[in-house]
């Protein structure tokens, strides 16, 4: 655990059990440690030295460890200092390297992502370096999990999200809640069946995509792009596939509550308004998105027999016959 700030693991197992005997002598931890007296004197020097141990002296010179609280702290501020100084010479490096004309984003940058380790590394480097926006095109397979760690911390950096779903991105047990807790910090998302690819771009200017796609078989390698006319091409579909898909809303903020993006057409007034519960406007969004019923009842947590009674009772209301007759309903009176 303490290895971050330099300390081995030998080292903290030698630290936790001074702090564990105050007053223990080094014949007495080389007899429960089984370690020679010299590996051990060396490590009480090195723990000494960062302040996590203290010697006291008399006949037999005993140790014990200081406050951990303090010490911890203590060591964890200098070690910020040097991953600061280290930040403040990347900036200058950065700045030299954009002063000769080597920004791979002024001539167009293709790499090749070779292995789930290097697409996951810049996966999250994308994202930790976008200023404005991330547009993303999210369908199984996954690199990590279904979940994006970094995404609520860079929402409330003021980093925007716009996402767009495949309905196979909701068959995991627990994905419509994660959805509703990105939602609520600030994610804007959609669902659209047909999703060409997987897709992660940061302020229209970087993008990763895999160069093949297979549900059930891991990414193997993937193509990350720079600075070229591809990412002002991806960014294009991004917007007329966003255009085409069908909003989600959080579970606490109805969606004729909700402003839709600029530039988004108000919804037809087309009937009687239906008032329908928030469950009912998430259950019309996931049909109209393309979701099966087996997909839709896991997510819900209910049986499928009872879901489709469900469904006949919206169906009767928005006097549809088949789903899609339901969805275009839906859609007309500004539901989904």
């Amino acid at each position: 655990m303490l290895e971050v700030l330099g300390i081995s693991a030998f080292d903290e197992r030698i630290y936790r059990a001074v702090l564990a005997s105050p007053g223990i002598t080094l014949q007495e931890l080389v007899a429960r440690s089984g370690e020679s007296s010299g590996r051990i004197q060396s490590s009480l020097t090195r723990l000494q030295s960062k302040g996590l141990v203290n010697r006291l002296w008399g006949r037999s010179p005993r140790w014990t460890a200081t406050n951990p609280g303090t010490a911890i702290r203590s060591l964890v501020r200098c070690f910020q200092g040097e991953l600061d100084r280290v930040t403040d010479t990347a900036d200058e490096l950065e700045t030299a390297f954009r002063a000769v004309g080597q920004d791979p984003d002024d001539i167009g940058h293709f790499e090749v992502l070779a292995g789930p380790e290097v697409l996951a590394r810049w996966y999250r480097q994308v994202q930790q370096e976008a200023k404005d926006e991330v547009l993303t095109f999210d369908r199984p397979p996954y690199v990590l999990d279904y979940r994006n760690p970094l995404q609520s911390d860079r929402l409330r950096d003021g980093v925007r999200y716009r996402t767009i779903y495949a309905p196979e991105a909701f068959q995991h047990e627990g994905a419509l809640d994660q959805l509703d807790t990105m939602l609520k910090v600030g994610e804007q998302a959609r669902v659209l069946p047909g999703l060409p690819f997987k897709m992660v771009l940061a302020d229209q200017r970087v993008a990763i995509m895999p160069l093949h796609l297979h549900l059930h078989q891991p990414l193997s390698r993937s193509v990350l792009i720079r600075g070229s006319t591809m990412v002002v091409a991806l960014v294009e579909l991004f917007e007329r596939m966003w255009r085409e898909a069908v909003p989600m809303y959080p579970q606490a903020t109805p969606p004729d509550s909700t402003p839709g993006p600029v530039g988004d057409p108000a919804p037809e007034e087309d009937g009687e308004r239906m008032d329908l519960d928030l469950e009912d406007r998430r259950l019309l969004a996931l049909l109209a998105a393309g979701l099966k019923d087996d997909a839709i009842a896991r997510q819900f947590g209910t049986s499928p027999r009872s879901l489709r009674r469900k469904l006949r009772h919206l169906f009767d209301e928005l006097n549809a016959e088949t789903r899609f007759q339901a969805g275009v309903q839906a859609r007309r009176r500004g539901l989904v």
